[in-house]
């Protein structure tokens, strides 16, 4: 023992040197490559070193107090120029140095840069010597009185799918978790999305119980003169967690860090339905970030670092020709930057704080690294690893944590869907799924001529739809199908007077039913012919992607149009979607069947769960018609709902966005994330849609309170 402490002590001596020697050597760095800096007499580089770390340790706090929101609202770049001040103030004491703007600021970005080199090639971990920071500042923001009971923390890795996280585990990549489950001290589960399969749904289900209505990443809301709704844009996410929340979310006595929503939470740090706009940014939370003066710097350098690692990514897949591969730019890289270091390192400070503070009952934070990568450089490309990598990391830096604080916490370990991977649609086929869907239309949609006021058409449809709907109820399940003639005799008297006399008496509609026997003859049948794209933006149609899900909403209708409207008005739409090689089946609703998934060779009817032709979902997964029937109630749901095909031997789909790891939709690992919870608990069982989720950790919180 005393052996170790020895051997501690000098490794700690060693390390002390090499900093002070580094920075000396940064110094002199700054006094070559600088016109505004001169160190003087070669002993000051000596007094700056010593000087700056009493400064820092003096004037940091003083500083750190009254400009917090300073520091915040500028996203800690305000710190260099508090450290550059500090540098100044200590300057004016070494004799013979002189220093002007430029210098000042120089001197502690390359001192830091050089202090962070040295960190990384002794294997130094600076989150040990910052702990006790933090340890110190939690001390002081403690209650009067201690929880006696666990409390839970949750982290989420954005996008990771069980799959992906099994192949990271047998790489090496993340020994952490390999080693909980080795131990058995958590249990690892898959559980299914819901659809759509992404952070908008899938965190709504599990923070607040509830994602009715969250059709998928971005939708359109017809009623609301067309209004495009994202479900992770500042300014929607308050609105669309006030339809979702009852004030029974999963932290109502927790705090949320880096979430899409808020989980009811009183704390919600960094999190979008809570800062409604970057001005209610600050969080007292946020202090952990900056208790002293190195470690924003340390997370800028490391900013910079990951830009250059992606530049270099960039130029390896280009060398390469590494397929596929998007176009990224510097801006990506900085975005990257931001979400797989910044918010990482913040996010483990913040709950380290909290943790050892010991006041929060529950804490459910995001690392949203993985995500961002995967979708621009693939799925398990070599930046992924790299990524997973360091988030495993945090998992080492919390446990330290939680053995380091006074009160127990538990520690859960999920994701919010996976990733699916493939070339994009336009990378495939030339074209956007927008102009494809634009070219089976006519070059003005007004150019469709009947005799009826197109407003009066649709005033007619509305009270028809109820009506046949409760005579269809009465009738039991007798399926109508338009095209399907000799059905319709048999029920004409009674359904021919409720439905609108625009369909029956459409010339339009005569000739399909005189061509066509039925709905799969005609999808089959049908020969789709491409219009003129000239008048595109004149047109009032919107094609939205959400990864491989489309949704195409007719804006003309302020409500959605249904099967029989779309055959009617647009003939060529639905055959040559479904046509396509790209597209796997779409989701319409019919007047008389309700939903309908069409694929190229076959009809489901979700209500009735009748098959015609061949199953449309055969390759999307068991549960994926009650999945997409759920879905079908949703408010502002597309007119038609596009999901791309899935190549289940090459496990690939297409995303209708410019992503080439992608999820929103169905088919493959999107579907397919995974929760990591201590072994004591009991088995959920099947964990179907995010919702039960939330039922599965909220039963746990309650336990663990009782």
């Amino acid at each position: 023992m005393i052996k170790n402490r020895l051997i501690s002590s000098l490794r700690t001596i060693i390390t002390t040197l090499l900093y002070v020697i580094a920075n000396i050597a940064a110094v002199y760095v700054v006094d070559y490559i600088s016109t505004d800096f001169t160190i003087g007499p070669w002993y000051n580089a000596v007094l700056i070193v010593i000087v700056v770390a009493i400064a820092n340790s003096l004037l940091w706090p003083i500083f750190r107090r009254f400009l917090m929101k300073i520091i915040i609202f500028t996203f800690g770049i305000g710190s260099l120029f508090i450290n550059s001040i500090i540098f100044y103030i200590a300057s004016l004491f070494i004799p013979g140095l002189s220093a002007g703007i430029y210098g000042v600021l120089q001197v502690p970005i390359v001192m830091a840069i050089f202090t962070t080199f040295v960190t990384n090639i002794t294997n130094t971990n600076y989150y040990d010597s910052y702990i006790k920071s933090i340890l110190k500042y939690a001390v002081k923001q403690k209650t009067p009185y201690k929880k006696i009971y666990p409390g839970l923390i949750m982290v989420e890795i954005d996008g990771l799918s069980i799959n992906t996280l099994k192949k990271a585990i047998d790489k090496g990549i993340m020994p952490n978790i390999e080693r909980w489950i080795g131990e058995n001290t958590h249990t690892l589960k898959e559980w299914e999305t819901d659809l759509s399969s992404q952070t908008g749904a899938s965190q709504a289900g599990i923070l607040h119980g509830n994602n009715t209505d969250i059709v998928a990443y971005r939708w359109v809301e017809k009623e609301n003169d067309n209004r495009i709704i994202v479900s992770g844009k500042l300014s929607d996410t308050p609105q669309i967690e006030n339809k979702i929340s009852n004030g029974e979310g999963l932290l109502v006595n927790g705090i949320s860090i880096a979430n899409m929503f808020s989980g009811d939470s009183e704390i919600p740090t960094l999190t979008s339905s809570k800062l409604n706009g970057l001005a209610n940014i600050y969080s007292k939370t946020l202090n952990a970030v900056f208790l002293d003066a190195y470690n924003f710097q340390r997370l800028f350098i490391l900013f910079l670092w990951d830009i250059i690692l992606e530049l270099t990514s960039q130029l390896i897949h280009n060398v390469k020709n590494i397929k596929p591969r998007l176009r990224r730019t510097i801006v990506y890289a900085a975005v990257r930057a931001g979400a797989n270091v910044v918010l990482r390192e913040v996010t483990t400070d913040v709950l380290t704080s909290e943790i050892l503070t010991g006041n929060i009952d529950s804490a459910y934070a995001t690392f949203m690294g993985y995500d961002e990568i995967a979708h621009h450089s693939g799925v398990e490309d070599r930046d992924v690893w790299i990524a997973l990598k360091k988030i495993d990391q945090q998992f080492a830096k919390l446990t330290s944590a939680i053995e380091m604080s006074d009160r127990d916490y538990k520690l859960v370990v999920l994701s919010d869907h996976g990733q699916s991977k493939g070339a994009t649609f336009k990378q495939r086929y030339g074209m956007t799924l927008g102009n494809y869907v634009r070219g089976l239309l006519p070059d003005d949609l007004r150019m469709f001529k009947t005799e009826y006021n197109i407003d009066h058409f649709r005033d007619a449809i509305i009270p028809e739809n109820k009506q046949l709907r409760n005579f269809k109820e009465k009738m039991g399940d007798i399926r109508e199908d338009i095209l399907d003639w000799e059905s319709l005799q048999n029920i004409r008297e009674g359904v021919e007077k409720r439905k609108p006399a625009i369909i029956f008496e459409n010339e339009q509609y005569l000739n399909l039913r005189d061509r066509y026997t039925n709905s799969l003859d005609y999808i089959k049948g049908y020969e789709t012919s491409q219009q003129s794209t000239k008048k595109e933006k004149d047109s009032e149609l919107i094609v939205l992607g959400s990864g491989n899900m489309g949704l195409i909403y007719l804006t003309q209708w302020k409500q959605r149009l249904n099967y029989e409207e779309i055959v009617m008005l647009f003939p060529d739409l639905i055959p040559g979607l479904v046509k396509h090689s790209g597209i796997g089946f779409i989701l319409v609703d019919s007047i008389a069947n309700g939903g309908m998934i069409i694929g190229e060779n076959g009809i489901y009817y979700l209500d009735s769960d009748e098959i015609v032709g061949e199953n449309p979902l055969e390759d999307f997964g068991k549960n994926a018609a009650m999945h997409l029937k759920r879905q079908n109630s949703f408010n502002n749901m597309p007119d038609i709902l596009v999901n791309s095909f899935y190549d289940s031997e090459s496990d690939e789909v297409c995303a209708f966005e410019e992503l080439i790891g992608s999820h929103g939709g169905l088919g493959g690992n999107q579907t397919k994330p995974f929760i990591l919870y201590p072994s004591e608990w009991d088995d959920p069982g099947e964990l179907i849609g995010s919702e039960s989720i939330y039922h599965f950790l909220k039963d746990e919180i309650t336990n663990l309170n009782s």
